[in-house]
């Protein structure tokens, strides 16, 4: 059995955060050209600002996908800050569509998938980590995975009901991201706890 967990919240983190800067680029770069005059110039502004955050973040991810958890740590804040401005340039780039629904809808849809993929991925490796375990030491960490799948569930959901409402303002999807979010840090992080206490 291995002596390292393969549930690493800060890779995890970092992973999920990387799969939605790609598919809000790749939405954003399909729907610049609708926009018009000075939006259009604006987004593409706001969508270059995006694309340098997205390979600083990236370059950082493959670098460091096999170092340890302490250098991860040591970086964390860093990393959230660069979260933080490639947010700061959605928000630009959706402000400069002067509120463009479909836009932002279809910005909502792709990250929203991303989210989805990214819990689907973390059970995966849940899945794959609790088998590893003898049944004498898997009750707790069966627990942990039990609860993680319900909250993927339920947030899989939210999101799906998101989507199909429509017509939602940047506010109320962006807040639904930001709740999903936090729900698989969390889940996550508890899997960590799960998986090291299961090793002692």
């Amino acid at each position: 059995m291995t002596k390292e967990s393969k549930v690493h919240p800060y890779i995890e983190w970092a992973k999920s955060r990387l799969d939605e800067m790609d598919a809000t680029l790749s939405t954003f770069q399909g729907k610049v050209e609708e926009l018009g005059g000075d939006a259009r110039v604006k987004a593409k502004t706001a969508l270059s600002d995006m694309q340098v955050q997205r390979d600083a973040f990236k370059d950082f991810f493959d670098k460091n996908l096999e170092s340890a958890e302490s250098v991860w740590e040591a970086q964390a804040s860093k990393l959230k800050k660069e979260w933080k401005s490639f947010e700061d340039e959605v928000e630009t780039y959706v402000k400069s569509t002067k509120n463009n629904a479909e836009q932002y809808e279809a910005a909502f849809t792709a990250r929203a998938d991303a989210q989805v993929k990214a819990w689907q991925e973390m059970m995966n490796t849940a899945f794959a980590a609790a088998a590893k375990f003898p049944e004498e030491r898997k009750a707790e960490f069966d627990d942990a995975v039990t609860k993680m799948k319900s909250e993927a569930d339920a947030a899989e959901k939210r999101l799906a009901a998101m989507k199909k409402a429509g017509q939602e303002s940047w506010s109320s999807l962006d807040a639904a991201l930001s709740d999903s979010r936090k729900a698989f840090d969390k889940a996550t992080e508890d899997m960590q706890k799960a998986f090291k206490r299961a090793l002692k």
